[in-house]
């Protein structure tokens, strides 16, 4: 099984939040047995893609499917266990870190990246 250890602060929002009658439609970055479900808000994107660590920066190789009615673009994608650094790449010019990520790093350009703990 995957398990992501910064998820056990958001299962427990999660539960609160339902107590309270609320409900998230999308939460970071998840993983489960088919791999990690990545989403992103964007709806008047013609297209986003994610590049990172995990496929060398290439913006060409992983396309998002969407968006949905309600603007959302997702993927979900096997990765190997570790940590990953990444970002939406949007209209194949505007590269954007994931608002839902659970951390960000230095990039060492004078910006940051979204992160991304996979462990098995």
């Amino acid at each position: 099984m995957i398990i992501h250890r910064a998820f056990t602060g958001l299962f427990t929002i999660s539960l609160l939040a339902a107590a309270l009658g609320c409900t998230a439609r999308y939460t970071a970055p998840f993983a489960d047995a088919d791999g990690v479900a990545f989403r992103f808000h964007a709806p008047a994107a013609h297209e986003v893609a994610i590049a990172g660590s995990f496929n060398r920066w290439d913006p060409a190789r992983d396309r998002l499917s969407g968006p949905d009615k309600a603007g959302w673009w997702s993927i979900t994608l096997r990765l190997s266990e570790g940590r990953h650094e990444y970002l939406f790449v949007v209209d194949n010019r505007d590269w954007v870190l994931d608002p839902l990520a659970v951390a960000y790093a230095d990039d060492g350009f004078g910006s940051r990246n979204s992160v991304f703990y996979l462990e098995r």
